[in-house]
């Protein structure tokens, strides 16, 4: 599976995920537009932020709309809105959107 990171904003062998690589995750600037921007180049148009408080889906819709990309972009969880319901919410979303669900 391809990994994209925020340490590097690109493309990244995952076998270099060692501690030295988190140490930087957590010091370094985090280069998450760098990395939606790989992903959107790379043709990826489907982004589900899995947390229970979806703040970055408005960043990836936002570098999307400006790299002039569709790209479909769900949070699947709420902050006290969990649960089945709030994930039927979700995959209804993205069949809405033109998603496959199985």
């Amino acid at each position: 599976m391809p990994f994209y990171s925020t340490v590097t904003g690109g493309l990244l062998d995952a076998t270099v995920l060692d501690a030295e690589y988190w140490y930087r995750n957590l010091r370094q600037t985090v280069r998450f537009e760098e990395a939606t921007r790989a992903l959107l180049a790379e043709g990826f148009r489907c982004f589900v932020e899995p947390s229970a408080h979806p703040v970055l889906t408005v960043g990836v819709q936002e570098s999307a709309e400006a790299a002039g990309v569709e790209a479909v972009v769900l949070g699947t969880l709420r902050r006290d809105d969990g649960g089945r319901d709030r994930l039927l919410l979700a995959l209804g979303q993205a069949w809405a959107s033109g998603l496959p669900v199985d």
